[in-house]
């Protein structure tokens, strides 16, 4: 890591951590808590709107990079400054519908419709400066709406979102610099940075919760990224890596949910990260096991990084399988266990 990037990686951190101890207080005068009801993996009241502090991170850390950019290429960096103003555009106005629901201000046919019309206009910008055709551009939206809302699903650990967010944005700003895309990888160092400065906050006892407002911002600056990738010509392997499990969990549990005849847009503890907490662990140990998988998805995606998409790379996605099942069966097997000790005792 050069000396630029770690910079970025730690002045989004500080500011991060900076703007919560300013704005925690003041959420918290102002009502914006998340009391626990039958659906919370929590017992006290929480400040909620926590993505408050993590996006006055991201942005002073990539508005410091895009004056770093303007400084080393003059005239020609105004060029270079169209992704990032883009990244904080989209991330802040996410953010921003995600606070309308924080504050029980915009009803949820409202939100969609806004994540909708703010993902196309994003696919659309895209399609008009690059190669991507129509096709392309209304995937882009329909894989941004759903990240979005897939990040705000598994939104329910302490931890479990932020540690998600420092490996999946730490492996971006890897690729991003692997296929030399540096500006690209400083985007990913400064939301990693933010995760890393909110986490403190997030773990044990938690002080703050991202909230929608964070959730939705993570989630649209995650989208940014891994489109920025595509366009690039990463495979979609290195891209989707560090996300399979979120996208697992939550595609399973709406499965399993209509399969049942249940109301999918009835609140729930149904989530295969939830039944794992109820199953025993603490919240900590969820969400670290999760981020370790994760992970361990991104290195198993390295041969492809390298080589492309060959038929020597196929084996490797082979484990991700292994991966999942692991990640699916831990609930029944902390059950089976917790059985078994209760007949014991």
């Amino acid at each position: 890591m050069d000396l630029q990037s770690l910079v970025i990686l730690v002045v989004a951190a500080v500011v991060t951590a900076v703007s919560a101890l300013i704005v925690f207080p003041l959420l918290r005068r102002a009502g914006i808590v998340d009391v626990p009801s039958h659906r919370s993996s929590h017992t006290l009241a929480t400040v909620r709107g926590g993505g408050i502090a993590i996006g006055c991170g991201i942005t002073v850390a990539t508005v410091l990079a895009m004056v770093w950019s303007m400084d080393e290429h003059g005239v020609f960096g105004i060029g270079r400054i169209v992704l990032p103003i883009g990244f904080l555009v989209l991330t802040w106005c996410y953010s921003a519908i995600g606070m309308s629901d924080d504050l029980d201000s915009l009803r949820p046919a409202g939100r969609l419709v806004g994540q909708i019309i703010l993902a196309l206009l994003f696919s659309a910008i895209i399609a008009m400066f690059s190669t991507q055709g129509i096709a392309h551009g209304v995937a882009f939206a329909v894989i941004g709406v759903a990240t979005v809302n897939a990040v705000n699903f598994v939104d329910g650990l302490n931890g479990y979102v932020t540690e998600w967010t420092i490996v999946t944005a730490g492996w971006y700003a890897f690729v991003g610099s692997w296929i030399g895309e540096k500006d690209l990888a400083l985007l990913a160092l400064a939301l990693a940075g933010a995760a890393v400065g909110f986490l403190p906050f997030n773990l044990g006892k938690a002080k703050a919760f991202l909230g929608d407002t964070g959730s939705y911002g993570i989630g649209a600056a995650v989208f940014v990224l891994a489109v920025w990738l595509f366009v690039q010509g990463v495979p979609i392997v290195v891209i989707i890596a560090p996300l399979i499990f979120v996208f697992f969990d939550v595609g399973l549990t709406l499965v399993l949910r209509l399969f049942r005849g249940e109301n999918i847009f009835l609140p729930h503890r149904e989530h295969i990260y939830q039944r794992i907490q109820q199953a025993g662990w603490p919240h900590g140990s969820v969400s670290l096991f999760h981020a370790a998988l994760s992970v361990l998805a991104c290195i198993l995606s390295v041969p492809t990084l390298v080589s492309g998409n060959t038929g020597t790379t196929y084996p490797a996605h082979v484990f991700w399988v292994f991966l999942l099942a692991l990640y699916a069966l831990v609930p029944l097997w902390l059950r089976r266990r917790n059985s078994a000790q209760a007949v014991h005792a």
